[in-house]
């Protein structure tokens, strides 16, 4: 009796060391019986981390494998009578290099996401006037996540005249079917503004039928905007948007955070403004796209008295001022530090994961994902 505790006692010490190990590492294998193969598990993040991978950037990014727990294909669009449209960007579905880093991507544990993207606001009503059009869209979203395997669908119906359309009794009635058919995990992306000028009762509505919901936390200032500003501000002046008051509402809503995806950007845009100040107006007809992996190495190159980097504490955002050939520019924009106060800041307030768009405006920059 005493030699089989001791031998009990042995083969506990040895599988406790193994897990140990497994956890201390931040991963572990596990057998699938079904499959009879072996899946790393991924316990670094305590959070959902959403990678928006559109298709023109399929090929030109890093290969994601354990910084990445969702990896949505953004995506294929639809029209108004829930056609799949099958162009140049959305067949990249079969593209080699795609199905290489999905494959990745479930290795390591993760999760492969279909996208659906209409942003045009009258073909949306369209769709969700039509029972036989969502019929027509739910049938051919069936066979294409049973050929190509994915995990889900994210459903990104994006109403640019109205923020708080979105929260609709149709598209509420839609994303209920959507669960119904079974398609794996359902989520929805919706700007902050649907958050900050959405009543409760719509919100908790649309919750309930999504298991998670990806908030925009970008693009606060954009291009065609009167006056230059970060893109995604953790704070703001009075009568601004900012992050935090995205998450504030979504504590007196009563939502649950636990489905809330905040997702950040890895970009900022470069505008030509008036004066050298924070905020300035801006000269219309003319920005740019300033990618974490652009302004890196502008920085890295650059004329550090011309170009120096500016932070802004309100926002938490750095930002800098130049001249070039007599025009004043200002770029707002993310470094380091601002996506990780972003993280710090949805981990602290318990929310359900973070997201990123877009997957390849990095570059080959690790150190965004050592977090």
């Amino acid at each position: 009796m005493k030699k089989w505790i001791l031998r009990l006692g042995l083969i506990l010490i040895l599988v406790g060391g193994f897990l140990g190990w497994g956890f201390l590492n931040n991963k572990i294998e596990i057998l699938n019986p079904l499959s009879n193969k072996k899946t790393v598990v991924n316990h670094k993040k305590n959070m959902k981390v959403v990678g928006f991978l559109p298709t023109w950037n399929i090929g030109k990014t890093i290969e994601y494998t354990d910084e990445i727990s969702h990896l949505i294909f953004l995506g294929i669009e639809i029209d108004e009578k829930g056609n799949l449209i099958w162009d140049t960007q959305s067949k990249k579905i079969n593209n080699e290099n795609y199905l290489k880093q999905k494959e990745l991507i479930w290795k390591n544990g993760g999760k492969n996401i279909l996208g659906i993207k209409l942003f045009e606001d009258e073909n949306i009503d369209k769709l969700m006037a039509s029972e036989e059009a969502q019929d027509n869209l739910l049938n051919q979203l069936a066979e294409l996540l049973k050929t190509n395997k994915f995990d889900g669908v994210n459903v990104d119906f994006e109403y640019m005249g109205n923020p708080t359309a979105i929260l609709s009794e149709e598209i509420v009635g839609f994303l209920n079917k959507l669960k119904e058919e079974n398609l794996g995990e359902i989520s929805l992306d919706v700007f902050a503004n649907t958050i900050i000028k959405g009543d409760q009762e719509n919100l908790l509505k649309l919750m309930a039928e999504v298991d998670y919901l990806i908030v925009m936390a970008y693009d606060f200032h954009r291009p065609g905007v009167d006056f230059a500003g970060p893109v995604a501000p953790i704070r703001a002046s009075v009568g601004e948007r900012s992050i935090l008051e995205v998450i504030e509402k979504i504590g007196i809503s009563g939502l649950d955070k636990t489905k809330m995806v905040l997702a950040y950007p890895l970009y900022g845009y470069e505008w030509k403004t008036y004066n050298n100040e924070f905020g300035a107006a801006v000269k219309r007809g003319w920005s740019a796209l300033a990618s974490y992996k652009r302004m890196k190495e502008m920085i890295d190159t650059a004329d550090t008295k011309a170009m120096a980097v500016k932070w802004d504490e309100e926002s938490m955002t750095p930002w800098m001022s130049f001249e070039e050939n007599g025009v004043i520019h200002q770029i707002y924009f993310e470094n380091l530090e601002s996506i990780t106060r972003k993280i710090e800041l949805a981990k602290n307030n318990q929310m359900g994961g973070i997201g990123f768009w877009a997957l390849g405006y990095e570059g080959e920059n690790s150190e965004v994902w050592e977090f």
